[in-house]
Formats: structure tokens, C-alpha cells, sequence
């Protein structure tokens, strides 16, 4: 069951961003399992994840014609090693949850296949939007 505070915090993000989450309801699951948990700092580190991932992937979409960009190999190493941190990272969150619930996450999103990686891709996108909101958050505290 989601709580209250995890919805109305996902409808903060919305509405700072003034555009829907593209899996909001794996992203109430993963933050509603944060709070539950006491993993906030996780999730935290989750969203920064997200947000770090989500940049290294539009570097590559950009290709070389970025002048600051010396080496996309390097790019594609870095990209490489933070997707495997986040992976663990849902893991690590999700796996405090029952069993059908780990075995959907399994299933969507850690799973290595190109479905997989489209269902995660978006999953970045949202973590990267809620880092941006959390970030505001924090200036204007």
C-alpha cells in the first residue's frame, strides 16, 4: 500500500516539473520502500544515480558533437559501471519488499534485455527529474 506522503510527494515532483512521471508507480514503490525502511539516503543516492546516468546517455546521443567530449569510450565505460551501481542500488531497495514485488522489478527493469533497458531508461529519466526537484528543495530550505 502507498502511503499518502509518498503520492503527495510524487505529485510535488509532477507539478514542479509540470509533466507526468514515466513510471510513477515503480517510483512510488522504490521511494514508499525508502521511507518504510529508513533507506532515504539510498534513494538519495538513487536519484543522483538516475541524474548522472540520464547526462552520460544524452552525452552519447550527442556523440562527438560535443568539442568537450575527448572520448566516448570512456563515456561508455562510465555509463557502464553507474548502470550496474543503480541496478544494485533498485535491488538493494526492492529486495525489502515481498517476494511478487522483487520478481516484477526483476522482470521489468534488471533483467538484461532491450525491453528491460527501455522500461529502465525511463526509470532514469523520473530519478533524474526527482533529483532536479530534490535540489531545489534543498535552496530554497
Amino acid at each position: 500500500m502507498i502511503s499518502e506522503n509518498t503520492k503527495n510527494f510524487l505529485r510535488e515532483v509532477e507539478k514542479f516539473l509540470g509533466e507526468s512521471l514515466n513510471r510513477k508507480n515503480d517510483l512510488q514503490i522504490i521511494f514508499e520502500l525508502s521511507v518504510q525502511f529508513k533507506l532515504e539516503k539510498n534513494f538519495e543516492e538513487l536519484a543522483f544515480n538516475g541524474k548522472y546516468l540520464n547526462g552520460l546517455m544524452k552525452i552519447l546521443k550527442s556523440g562527438t558533437s560535443l568539442p568537450e567530449v575527448e572520448s566516448l569510450e570512456h563515456v561508455k565505460e562510465d555509463l557502464a559501471i553507474k548502470m550496474e551501481t543503480l541496478i544494485s542500488q533498485i535491488r538493494g531497495i526492492v529486495s525489502n519488499s515481498d517476494e511478487a514485488t522483487v520478481s516484477r522489478f526483476e522482470k521489468n527493469y534488471l533483467e538484461l534485455n532491450k525491453q528491460n533497458l527501455l522500461n529502465l531508461n525511463l526509470l532514469i529519466e523520473d530519478l533524474d527529474r526527482v533529483k532536479k526537484y530534490l535540489n531545489f528543495k534543498k535552496r530554497t530550505n
